[in-house]
């Protein structure tokens, strides 16, 4: 089973030195991004919140919820072209039904996958 998408790019702030960001950012130009590309589909994106290790993001449809996680992976910070991941986890309401169960996970993995190769400049996407 899919849980997560690893990739490189330079396309997002990786803490390079004299950027500015805080190192507590990082991710959240992934999200931001991800999302944007990912509008006008079967599904609905919430707004992108700052966690303990990174950055996740809400995902909805057809009364199923998902979980995106966004973050660097270690030893790629400050790096131009950075090593990412985006996590994919359903949500159990109800503790019957598992993200192996849900059709719509599959759909949604496709869909960030899709994104993320349609990007001239993100390279190396694999599954983990």
């Amino acid at each position: 089973m899919k849980n997560h998408i690893s990739f490189t790019t330079g396309l997002f702030d990786s803490g390079i030195v004299n950027s500015g960001s805080k190192t507590d950012e990082l991710g959240q130009d992934l999200a931001r991004w991800l999302i944007a590309r990912s509008s006008g589909d079967e599904f609905t994106f919430a707004e992108p919140m700052r966690t303990g290790h990174g950055w996740t993001d809400t995902v909805s449809a057809d009364g199923e919820e998902f979980r995106l996680g966004f973050g660097l992976l270690q030893g790629s910070a400050g790096a131009d072209y950075a090593d990412w991941r985006i996590t994919i986890e359903k949500v159990n309401k109800w503790k019957l039904f598992g993200s192996k169960d849900s059709k719509l996970r599959d759909r949604l993995c496709d869909l960030v996958h899709n994104v993320l190769r349609d990007e001239g400049q993100i390279r190396e996407v694999h599954w983990g």
